[in-house]
């Protein structure tokens, strides 16, 4: 059986710049604990710069992530939560990273 780590960055700052609620974050480790039954969330801020047509934006990140197994299933659930993420965040786009790994 092989499994895949899910990485999602969420932002603490809408891109107009008003803070994002907590409830919110909140949120998405709901959404995966009701799926997968666990998640892990660093609330440690990781910062985070970029540019987009000019406008340069930078903000302070939350990294929560799932380790599941590599299934067609998992992956489109992840398809279809980044849009939900996308409005509910309101953000141009947010990163979900997935990678194969080997848990021992």
């Amino acid at each position: 059986m092989s499994f895949r780590r899910y990485e999602i960055i969420l932002p603490t700052r809408h891109n107009d710049g008003s803070p994002v609620q907590e409830e919110n974050h909140l949120w998405v480790g709901e959404q995966l604990a009701a799926q997968f039954g666990a998640y892990t969330f660093e609330p440690q801020p990781l910062r985070g710069v970029w540019t987009l047509q000019g406008v340069r934006y930078e903000e302070d990140n939350l990294r929560v992530f799932v380790d599941v197994e590599d299934t067609p299933e998992n992956a489109d659930f992840f398809g279809q939560l980044k849009p939900r993420l996308k409005e509910r965040f309101r953000q141009i786009d947010i990163w979900i990273v997935s990678y194969e790994i080997r848990i021992t």
